[in-house]
C-alpha cells in the first residue's frame, strides 16, 4: 500500500529548474566549486591551497544539499552570526514624567484666515436680499415659536405681529355670489294625538310545585395554620420525595386526607408580607420542588386545586436543609337543596285608543 504524501509547506516552495535542483541549490554548488577552483589555480603552497579548496567545495555542497532540522545550512550560519553579535546585556533607565497637573496649558495656536475664508465668512454674514412671501413665512414661523415657547414655561409671552405689507390691488374686483339661506317654515301639529292606554290585566298568580333545583356547595373549613415541625408521613402509592442538597430548597408531597396522591395542585410559596416569590404545580406522583434556594425566612405555602380544600403551611429558611414537607387537602362535600321556583309575573296588554 502506497504511504500517503507528507504535507509540504506551499508558500516557500521552490521550482525545480535545473534537474531535481532549483536554481538557489545550483547557484550554491556552483559557487562552491568555483571558489575552489579559484584556490585550485592560485600559486600556493600546496598545506595551504588543498585545506581551502576542499573546504570550498565541500561549503558549496552543504549549502545546497545538506539541511540540518529541516533548515537549510546558511540559515544556520546567519543565526550564528546574528546571535554572536547581538547584544547580550540591556540596561533599564528610569523616565521620569513630570505630571501633567504642575505643567502649563499649551497655548492654542491662532489661525489668521485667508483673504478667501475672508471673504467667505463676510459673504455668508451679509444678510441677503429675500422675497416678501418668504419674509412673511419666517415672521409667522418666529412668532409661533415663541408662543410654544411660553406655554412650556407657563409664562405667554406676546409676539410681535409681522408688519403688513401692502397688497397691490387689482384692476377687477372678485365678486362673490350670494348664499341663499333656507328659511324655517313652522309645522302646524294637530292638537288631538292617538295616545296609548295600557290596562293591566290581574291573574292570580300561580305557585307551580318546586321543579328547578340549585346546588349548594357547603365547604368544610380547612381549619388553623399548620407549621412543618414534626416527620411527614407520605402516600404508599408513590416513593417520597429525595431530602433537598442545598439549604433552603423546599421539596414535597401534596397528598389528601387517605394520604392519595393529589396532581396538578397550584402552590404559591409566600414571604413573611404576603408575597408571592415562587410558583409550583405538583407532578403525577404528587411531588414538587424549587430550583433555587430561598433567602432566609418564614415563608407560608398556599395551595389550590378544584375540589379539595388546603391549609396554608409554614417554615422557615435560615440556610440549612429544609425536611421534606408534606401538603395535605381535604375534599369539599357537596349537599343538594331544592328551592322553589319563582312564580309567574302578570302580563301586560296594550291597547290603542
Amino acid at each position: 500500500m502506497e504511504q500517503h504524501a507528507i504535507p509540504q509547506n506551499i508558500s516557500s516552495y521552490q521550482f525545480r529548474l535545473v534537474g531535481d535542483m532549483t536554481l538557489k541549490q545550483f547557484f550554491q554548488l556552483a559557487g562552491g566549486l568555483l571558489v575552489a577552483l579559484i584556490f585550485y589555480s592560485a600559486p600556493l603552497v600546496g598545506i595551504i591551497k588543498w585545506p581551502f579548496v576542499i573546504v570550498s567545495a565541500i561549503l558549496g555542497v552543504a549549502l545546497a544539499f545538506l539541511p540540518l532540522e529541516e533548515r537549510p545550512l546558511e540559515k544556520w550560519i546567519f543565526a550564528f552570526f546574528r546571535a554572536i553579535y547581538a547584544p547580550t546585556e540591556f540596561f533599564w533607565k528610569k523616565i521620569t514624567i513630570p505630571p501633567k497637573i504642575f505643567q502649563d496649558e499649551p497655548a492654542t495656536p491662532v489661525t489668521v484666515p485667508g483673504p478667501q475664508q475672508q471673504a467667505v465668512e463676510q459673504y455668508l454674514s451679509s444678510p441677503g436680499q429675500k422675497s416678501e412671501p418668504t419674509d412673511k413665512l419666517e415672521n409667522a414661523e418666529k412668532g409661533f415659536f415663541a408662543t410654544l415657547m411660553g406655554i412650556a414655561s407657563g409664562l405667554v409671552t406676546p409676539t410681535k405681529t409681522p408688519a403688513v405689507v401692502p397688497v397691490p390691488q387689482q384692476s377687477e374686483p372678485v365678486t362673490k355670489p350670494e348664499i341663499a339661506i333656507p328659511q324655517n317654515v313652522p309645522v302646524k301639529v294637530p292638537a288631538q294625538m292617538p295616545h296609548l292606554v295600557v290596562e293591566e290585566k290581574r291573574q292570580e298568580s300561580v305557585y307551580t310545585s318546586p321543579q328547578i333545583s340549585a346546588t349548594q356547595v357547603n365547604p368544610i373549613i380547612a381549619g388553623n395554620e399548620m407549621v412543618s415541625t414534626t416527620a411527614a408521613i407520605f402516600s404508599v402509592d408513590a416513593a417520597p420525595p429525595n431530602p433537598p442538597t442545598y439549604p433552603n430548597v423546599v421539596v414535597g408531597q401534596v397528598v389528601d386526607a387517605e394520604r392519595k396522591i393529589i396532581e396538578g395542585a397550584i402552590m404559591e410559596i409566600r414571604d413573611s408580607s404576603g408575597r408571592p416569590v415562587r410558583a409550583l404545580r405538583s407532578n403525577k406522583v404528587g411531588h414538587f420542588i424549587t430550583i433555587t434556594p430561598l433567602e432566609n425566612g418564614k415563608y407560608s405555602i398556599v395551595t389550590e386545586k378544584d375540589g379539595y380544600e388546603f391549609s396554608p403551611v409554614t417554615f422557615d429558611a435560615s440556610g440549612q436543609l429544609i425536611p421534606p414537607i408534606l401538603v395535605q387537602g381535604r375534599r369539599i362535600i357537596q349537599e343538594v337543596m331544592p328551592t322553589i321556583s319563582n312564580p309567574i309575573q302578570p302580563n301586560a296588554q296594550t291597547v290603542q285608543q
